[in-house]
């Protein structure tokens, strides 16, 4: 009985998902007046490098001055922190802890891919990052940074900010669903 409802529940969730529309969310030019505000989000994130993929969760905390990210396994076990401030990056995993000066070397150096959080923070609300020259292609793509970012929204709920984020450098493709905005 249990199998069968978990079944049915299963189908149901992959039918409405099937159901809903999207659209391309398009991104909004940022002006010298626009400033950096605190989030929380929590949503699901996969990354894929080199055909190799791994899906998790996420819980982000950001100020202009401080982000914490966690990111969780798929039954929510915090597989890795990462924490910035005015004194530098911290990331823990594996029982380990690594330290440096920015969010991009300390990635690429521990994880062997870089991420870009200090534009992560602009691109997530479906924004370019402000100072960074872009391009917005004819599709409605941004492309910023060597970073080509598709901005996805629920066309049947549109809202303030895109339901994906897709972001694709080399042969490197990051996918952000945010689900939970505070």
């Amino acid at each position: 009985m249990r199998s069968i409802l978990c079944s049915t529940m299963l189908a149901g969730s992959l039918l409405l998902a099937g159901c809903a529309s999207e659209m391309q969310f398009r991104p909004t030019a940022v002006t010298a007046t626009t400033q950096d505000k605190p989030f929380n989000v929590s949503g699901r994130i996969a990354v894929n490098m080199d055909g190799k993929g791994s899906v998790g969760q996420f819980d982000w905390n950001h100020s202009p001055e401080r982000d914490q990210l966690s990111v969780n396994s798929p039954l929510g076990t915090t597989v890795a922190q990462l924490q910035r401030d005015a004194s530098g990056v911290s990331l823990q995993a594996d029982g380990k802890r690594w330290q440096a000066a920015d969010v991009e070397a300390l990635t690429s150096d521990v994880l062997g891919w870089t991420l870009p959080l200090g534009n992560l923070v602009w691109w997530i609300r479906g924004l370019p990052a402000p100072g960074t020259p872009y391009q917005l292609a004819a599709d409605g793509s941004l492309e910023q940074q060597g970073w080509t970012i598709r901005f996805i929204s629920d066309a049947d709920a549109p809202g303030p900010y895109p339901k994906r984020v897709e972001m694709q450098r080399d042969k490197l493709s990051l996918r952000l669903l945010p689900q939970s905005w505070h």
